[in-house]
């Protein structure tokens, strides 16, 4: 059971972190190329797509759910 708790955070944290580094990534090469935004404006969006993203993974789905 604790190992199951632990494995399913570290499953969390893991993806968390390739969803933040693939938007940091993108936005820094399409960003300047493309989008022509600077590399404060990628950091606030990835950070503000991520925390969007687990509010509506971790806390409104589950909530809508039940």
């Amino acid at each position: 059971m604790k190992y199951a708790f632990i494995f399913k955070l570290i499953k969390k944290l893991f993806f968390y972190f390739l969803l933040f580094t693939g938007i940091i990534l993108s936005t820094s090469h399409l960003g300047d190329n493309y989008m022509e935004i600077s590399d404060e404006e990628g950091y606030l969006l990835t950070i503000g797509i991520c925390c969007l993203v687990a509010f509506i993974l971790e806390y409104l789905i589950p909530k809508l759910k039940s």
